[in-house]
């Protein structure tokens, strides 16, 4: 039996990688000297992409697609394609911010509310003394014309070679399709959602036990009201894969129906 290397769904491939043989593929792209985006779908980002065509262009454009949500790894199983773990944006990202501060890269925050990166900037560089964090900025921008190109200058003499973009699902996918060639420094970027409020203490994290049973959506939905369209979401995305399965199986009879 050939094993799958990758599992499409809803028209998003994602690999079938562990989080450490994700970050093994990021360190070659670095070595190669290949710039990386690196998107984190889940459930709702795909319902999203699977109604919006520039948005699903925009997840067939970053370079890896992180399974961040539980949701992703049962869709790939029932899909035929086993993927180990789930990876969440935060945690690889934080796996990437010692990278950092080992190799001596530098990295940029953008996003969150005024003051809000500079208060994750002084808790990071507690945890990581080495982590050479070279600027940030807040998320609160016009993503076009004047002041996205302000922001842009700001980013670029700062010279940065991670730079995480915590704009929120798709505003952040979208800018840094647009924006990433125009500055050169950048090696890799990472869009991360909420993660600026996380390390600048504004939100906090699910415990480890309900992390490690992958609730982590349930803890961020009671914490946050706003999220509960989420409870609505769950079972379209199932009934989306179930529809993606009969599409598959239906397929697979004609081919061998024209074979045979």
């Amino acid at each position: 039996m050939i094993k799958k290397d990758k599992v499409n769904i809803l028209s998003v491939n994602f690999e079938i990688k562990s989080k450490t043989e994700q970050l093994a593929t990021v360190k070659d792209r670095l070595n190669r000297g290949l710039v990386t985006k690196i998107f984190t779908p889940n459930p709702q980002i795909l319902l999203h992409a699977a109604k919006d065509k520039k948005a699903l262009d925009i997840l067939h454009s970053s370079d890896i697609n992180l399974p961040d949500g539980v949701g992703i790894l049962i869709a790939a199983k029932l899909l035929g394609g086993d993927i180990p773990e789930r990876i969440s944006g935060i945690d690889f990202a934080e796996e990437l911010l010692h990278l950092a501060a080992e190799k001596g890269y530098s990295v940029f925050l953008l996003g969150g509310k005024s003051g809000r990166a500079h208060k994750a900037e002084r808790s990071l560089l507690e945890k990581i003394p080495h982590l050479n964090i070279c600027g940030c900025h807040n998320g609160y921008f016009n993503k076009k014309g004047a002041e996205n190109e302000k922001v842009k200058k700001i980013i670029e003499q700062a010279h940065p070679d991670f730079l995480f973009v915590c704009l929120g699902s798709p505003i952040q996918e979208e800018w840094i399709i647009n924006n990433l060639s125009s500055l050169p420094s950048v090696k890799l970027a990472i869009g991360l959602g909420g993660s600026i409020d996380v390390w600048s203490g504004k939100l906090k994290r699910a415990p480890s036990l309900l992390r490690a049973y992958g609730l982590e959506w349930l803890w961020r939905t009671v914490k946050e009201p706003k999220r509960m369209k989420i409870f609505m979401d769950i079972p379209k995305f199932f009934i989306c894969i179930e529809a993606q399965k009969r599409a598959f199986r239906k397929e697979a009879k004609r081919s061998y129906s024209v074979e045979n």
